[in-house]
Formats: structure tokens, C-alpha cells, sequence
């Protein structure tokens, strides 16, 4: 039982998608309490950035391809960057429009990975939770890009709507919790708002059911 335990850890923590997960995972659990320390803005980038370098390992076989990848990573960054020391409003929209195609780029990816898989490994796993995740990710920047180009979609009393608040709402919608303080009042934003909830549904459903389908199938071969 032990080494069955062992062999299992030590297929996930050998799974390429695993940084990944991982370093999704820290973004919500160290992010909160750094904030202290300096700027959340910064934080929020450069967990990010290192998101994005993780799934450039993961989603990616070739170096080629992806030097490509990081390629654009490097160009994204080099926006974030201008834009903490430049208020400048095309490096702004650079950024956000960059921030929205390579993280929809990403989860498109995954989900043909996902969908390419004939049994069910670790690694498969570990890709299917950071799928899951990176989705919200993505509705973060496409809220914070509709905000900017229809300005007052969202209802949010005596805050500003940053990329950090747009991270919040993005998966109190994913997981359809929907605690009201932050409300998508345009048409645009409640458009978006809706497709993202059914996303995670579906996301959801056709998943387990793809797992149980795989593990039928090859249960059936032995």
C-alpha cells in the first residue's frame, strides 16, 4: 500500500503539467499574504508571468516552439513593466490584449491535450486541474479588457476595479458561487458573465465523463 502511495506521488510530481498546477495553486495561497510587503499589482504579475513560463513548459514538446511561446511571454512582460512606470494608454491596452491571447492560446492548448489522451495518467490530471483554473484566469483578463473598452460594466461601491478585484469576480462566476458584491451590470459584462458560468459547467461534466469513459475502457481491456 505504501509504495502504491509512493509510486502514485512520484508519477504526479514527474508530470510535466505539474509545475504548472503547482505554481497556479501558489498563486492563491501566498498571493493574499504578500501583499503586505509591496504593491499587489507586481505580485499579481509576476505570478502571472510565472504561470505563463510553467505552461510553456507543459503545453509545449519542442524547443522551437516553445522559444516561440516564451518569445511572446517576454513581450507580455516587457508590457506589464511599462505600464508600472509609463501611463501611457497604448501600453496599457497592450497588455491587456496580449494578457487575453496568450492565456485563451493556453487553454485552448490544454484542452486539445485533454482531449487527445486515451488513458488516464497523472499527468493527464494534473493538466485537466490547471485547465480548470487557467480558464478563470483567462475571464480575468477578458473582464479587465471589457471594462477598459466599456467603461462601468461592473458595479463594485467605493473600489477600484483592478486586474486583482477582476480575479476575484472571474472565479466567484467560474464556480457559479455568486456572492453579489461585485455585479456585471452591461450587457457586454453579463454576456461574458454567463459564458463563463456555463464553461465551468460543462468543463466540469465533460471531464468526469471523459475520465470514467477512459478508466471503463481500459478496464475493459485487461
Amino acid at each position: 500500500m505504501r509504495e502504491s502511495v509512493k509510486g502514485i506521488i512520484s508519477k504526479i510530481a514527474n508530470a510535466r503539467f505539474s509545475y504548472l498546477f503547482f505554481t497556479v495553486v501558489l498563486l492563491f495561497l501566498l498571493r493574499p499574504f504578500l501583499v503586505g510587503l509591496t504593491g499587489l499589482h507586481i505580485i499579481s504579475d509576476i505570478f502571472m508571468w510565472s504561470i505563463l513560463i510553467s505552461c510553456g513548459w507543459a503545453v509545449h514538446d519542442k524547443k522551437r516552439e516553445r522559444f516561440t511561446y516564451l518569445g511572446l511571454i517576454v513581450l507580455l512582460i516587457i508590457t506589464d513593466l511599462l505600464d508600472l512606470f509609463f501611463d501611457d494608454p497604448a501600453i496599457i491596452w497592450a497588455g491587456k490584449i496580449l494578457g487575453v491571447i496568450v492565456f485563451a492560446y493556453v487553454v485552448a492548448a490544454i484542452f486539445l491535450y485533454l482531449i487527445r489522451q486515451e488513458e488516464v495518467t497523472g499527468d493527464m490530471i494534473m493538466a485537466a486541474a490547471s485547465e480548470y483554473i487557467l480558464i478563470g484566469i483567462m475571464f480575468t483578463y477578458i473582464y479587465f479588457l471589457l471594462e477598459a473598452v466599456y467603461p462601468g460594466s461592473f458595479s463594485l461601491p467605493h473600489k477600484k476595479l483592478d486586474r486583482s478585484t477582476f480575479l476575484y469576480f472571474s472565479f466567484v462566476t467560474l464556480t457559479t458561487t455568486g456572492y453579489g458584491d461585485i455585479l456585471p451590470v452591461s450587457h457586454q459584462a453579463r454576456s461574458f458573465a454567463i459564458f463563463e458560468q456555463v464553461t465551468g459547467q460543462l468543463f466540469v461534466a465533460v471531464l468526469v465523463a471523459r475520465l470514467v469513459s477512459l478508466y471503463t475502457a481500459r478496464k475493459k481491456e485487461h
